[in-house]
């Protein structure tokens, strides 16, 4: 599968101020969601904790972790922690985010939709 980029739109809920619209990069390989550094101080995102994260190429590093992030992506909203990465310059969406608001990737199109099967977001449990 290709690179995918999908529209988001991301704020944070405990502050009264509207949702900037963005594209993301979306990482099926990714767990959670991942914020640049300048969009978490832009929005005052509350620090939760400092967390190890592994890259693509192995190397590990320590990371601080945010919440709460609102992020909506094909009118599914949901709220999630975020690693904040100071190299990145775009916001990244990995699996934890795809499941939650049960969207696909359609990888001949390179686009991110609803899964059809639900008019809302569907949890799969055992």
């Amino acid at each position: 599968m290709g690179i995918v980029y999908t529209p988001i739109k991301v704020r944070n809920p405990n502050l009264d101020e509207p949702a900037t619209e963005m594209q993301a990069r979306l990482d099926t390989e990714a767990t959670l969601p991942v914020l640049p550094a300048e969009l978490v101080k832009q929005y005052r995102f509350v620090l939760i904790r400092r967390q190890t994260v592994k890259y693509a190429n192995e190397d590990t590093a320590e990371r601080d972790v945010v919440g709460m992030v609102e992020v909506e992506i094909c009118g599914r909203k949901g709220w999630f922690e975020a690693i904040v990465e100071p190299r990145k310059t775009y916001p990244l969406v990995g699996a934890v985010v795809m499941e939650s608001l049960d969207l696909i990737v359609e990888p001949r199109g390179l686009g991110v939709y609803p899964n059809p099967r639900s008019v809302q977001p569907m949890a799969e449990v055992e």
